[in-house]
Order: structure tokens, then sequence, then C-alpha cells
């Protein structure tokens, strides 16, 4: 019986080191699962965040490329309205081209009419210069002022 006994403990103690062993294994399970559950939700949420930010790329790759758009059509736009400035720049330049000559043809033209006026000046007599010279002394002045531009 003690033979009995002894086997017994023996096989007691066993079974409780099994059991404090299967503890340990069942505590140990619990944490895995425990980590493998808070894993998953993290993964979950992971996958959410990204989704979330996909999401917001797409939006702002949408924008970029409607401001994109915008910009080139007020780009066109400006090129536009460059080169009709520039036509209308040109006929301008072209009208005041056409000016300035005409302004020199009739410059050159009182200027004519100054040195025919200082020729007839001399030709009068002098009792008739006073009121003609005066009148000449006008177109003199005027040629001075003309010469400037021819």
């Amino acid at each position: 019986m003690e033979f009995w006994k002894g086997k017994a403990k023996k096989e007691e103690e066993k079974a409780a080191h099994a059991m404090i062993e299967l503890r340990k294994k069942n505590a140990e399970y619990e944490t895995i699962t425990v980590e493998f559950e808070t894993s998953q939700s993290e993964r979950q949420e992971l996958r959410r965040k990204i989704r979330y930010l996909e999401n917001m790329l797409q939006s702002c790759q949408q924008q970029l490329d409607t401001l994109l758009n915008a910009l080139e059509e007020k780009n066109d736009q400006h090129d536009r309205d460059t080169r009709t400035y520039e036509r209308a720049l040109q006929e301008k330049e072209m009208q005041l081209g056409f000016l300035i000559n005409e302004i020199r043809k009739a410059a050159m033209q009182v200027v004519q009419l100054s040195n025919e006026a200082e020729a007839l000046s001399c030709q009068f007599p002098p009792s008739q210069r006073s009121s003609i010279s005066e009148f000449l002394e006008r177109v003199k002045k005027q040629g001075n002022v003309a010469r400037k531009f021819v």
C-alpha cells in the first residue's frame, strides 16, 4: 500500500505539475489570442485609414486636375489677349508713324513758308514792312519751331 500511496503521490505531483503547465500554456494562449485580436483590430483600423487616405488623395488629385485645367484655360486666354494687344499696338504704331510723317511734312512746309516769308520781307519797302513784318515774324517763329521736327 505504501508503494501505491507513493506512486499515487507521484502521479498527483505529475498531474499538479501538468496542471500548472497547462494553466501557463492557457495563459499564454489567452495572451496571444488577445494580442491577435488587438492586432486584427489594428489592421482593420489601418485598412480604414488607408481607404480614407486613398479617398483624400483621389479628391486632391481631382482638385489638382480641375485647377490645372482652369490654369491652362487662363493661360490660353492670356495668350489670346496678348496677341490681340500686340496687334492693336502694331496698328497704333503704324498710325503713330503715319502721323509723325504727316507732322514732318507739315513742318517742312512751315519751314519752307518761313524761308519764303523772310525772302518776301526783304522785297517790301520800309514803309510797308511794319504791318507785314509782324506777320512775317510770327511765320519765322513758327518756322523755328517747325525746324525741330524736320
